[in-house]
């Protein structure tokens, strides 16, 4: 890759419950920070805090 492309990346949020029995992710949304609190838990009623944030790179399809 030349210096002058860019490259798409997938971003995405984790997201666990402070009780620790849930966890899910989501693609990343403005304003997301690690261990920020961003809804309650659907199986106890704990809140839910965002626990990482993370990239993905596709892979970049070659000719044949």
């Amino acid at each position: 890759m030349s210096s002058n492309q860019q490259q798409t990346v997938n971003v995405y949020t984790v997201i666990k419950c402070v009780n620790g029995d849930y966890e899910t992710e989501r693609p990343f949304q403005d304003g997301d920070y690690v261990l920020k609190v961003v809804g309650t838990c659907p199986k106890d009623g704990g809140n839910l805090y965002i626990t990482g944030i993370y990239a993905v790179v596709p892979e970049e399809k070659k000719g044949s």
